[in-house]
């Protein structure tokens, strides 16, 4: 007799979930674009394009982890196991507060200037 299959309902969640941390990843890379064409220098030579390239590699590391995140999910639920206890919220949140930091110290240079 074949494993029942698990509730799709489950599935349809975490495909939601991930795509959750793509639009996230899409939103992060959108804004280091953004800061890379509008926004001047930001106290610092080369503030503006550290905070860019920040944003943008905080997207691709979301979309990676996101997409990471899923597939441990998936194989948890086709196996009909607990799900995994991942840090990648933790991760991405660290990072993501690391560049707020460093947004915030460059503004302050610059106000001071």
């Amino acid at each position: 007799m074949p494993a029942p299959h698990p509730d799709y309902r489950f599935s349809l969640a975490n495909e939601r979930t991930l795509l959750a941390w793509l639009r996230t990843a899409l939103a992060l890379v959108a804004g280091g674009v953004a800061v890379a064409q509008f926004v001047p220098e930001l106290g610092v030579p080369g503030g503006s394009l550290a905070v860019s390239v920040g944003l943008m590699a905080g997207g691709l590391l979301t979309a990676l982890l996101g997409y990471r995140r899923w597939s441990q999910a998936e194989a948890a639920i086709a196996a009909d196991e607990p799900l995994p206890v991942s840090a990648i919220a933790g991760w991405v949140t660290g990072a993501l507060a690391a560049l707020v930091v460093l947004v915030l110290v460059l503004v302050v240079v610059e106000a001071v200037r």
